[in-house]
């Protein structure tokens, strides 16, 4: 998509603010955009369950409601008991919609298994490349979220084994998918870009580049495309109008958590949790919008 070249242009954009801008001013710009941006193009979930599930359960914006706040409760009462699994469920489940949302324009016509496999892998290439760039801050969330310390040394093996199945994989479109054989170099440096992303900022502004450009743009524009039909200032104006008040309550809720817990060590953890508990159904809810796109 040529969404994706002003995508990498505002990236070097986020590298040259890494260079200007203190870097506690931009771990708080960085939350502000996880929690705003990043929040936003899953604010309209309701909206796409209403237009992509045909079911007599949900045909109603109150039913509706009440069957997405079940899931998001469900999901935070896992991270609440089972703290550990449930975090280990939300960055495979988040690994995979990160796969998806990248490779779903190029792969639609792939053998499912592939498809969904290969995906699922390059989602987790981008948690491990962030991980392994930030192993003591990941190793202090990690610590906050489950309360044991975790050692994360085994992320370069990992890294080298996610890399080679990527390869593997990537091998296998290449000779079965044209428009895969057509973008493969572009992919490639894609990747290499995020590399050096990762690499150079703090954590949380590299979640936040690769969260709010590489992720919650792409899929707004697949939203706006799926809803209203097109991307144009009227849809963007009817999408932001309908999301206007969880996007608001996103903004709330960031600054009453930093007020309360800005001198603690458990911010993050509550921030990851936080964006973990309402992954989940947003999750469903983008696969069968992908799905019944390509039906």
């Amino acid at each position: 998509m040529k969404i994706y070249k002003y995508i990498v242009v505002l990236s070097f954009l986020g590298l040259w603010l890494n260079s200007f801008i203190a870097s506690n001013y931009l771990y708080i710009l960085g939350l502000v955009l996880i929690l705003t941006f990043g929040i936003l193009h899953g604010a309209n979930d309701i909206v796409i369950i209403k237009k992509s599930f045909k079911s007599h359960l949900i045909n109603s914006l109150t039913k509706t409601i009440l069957f997405y706040l079940t899931i998001v409760g469900v999901f935070a009462l896992f991270f609440v008991l089972i703290p550990d699994i449930a975090l280990l469920v939300f960055i495979l489940i988040s690994a995979y919609h990160f796969g998806e949302q990248h490779w779903h324009f190029l792969l639609k016509t792939s053998n499912n298994l592939l498809k969904v496999s290969f995906e699922l892998i390059y989602g987790c290439l981008i948690f491990c490349l962030i991980f392994y760039f930030h192993q003591e801050e990941v190793e202090r969330i990690v610590n906050g979220i489950t309360g044991y310390y975790l050692n994360l040394d085994f992320l370069k093996y990992l890294l080298i084994i996610l890399c080679i199945l990527n390869a593997l994989f990537s091998l296998v479109f290449y000779k079965t998918n044209r428009l895969f054989r057509l973008q493969l170099t572009e992919q490639l440096l894609y990747l290499l870009v995020l590399a050096i992303i990762f690499r150079v900022t703090d954590l949380i502004w590299s979640f936040a580049i690769y969260f709010v450009l590489w992720h919650s743009v792409p899929s707004l524009y697949d939203q706006l495309k799926y809803i209203y039909g097109d991307v144009t200032k009227k849809s963007i104006l009817k999408y932001l109008k309908q999301a206007i008040w969880y996007w608001l309550a996103s903004i709330v809720g960031l600054f009453g958590f930093y007020w309360f817990l800005k001198d603690t060590q458990i911010f993050e953890a509550l921030l990851f949790s936080f964006i973990a508990a309402i992954t989940f159904p947003h999750v469903l809810v983008i696969s069968k919008m992908f799905k019944k796109k390509n039906d």
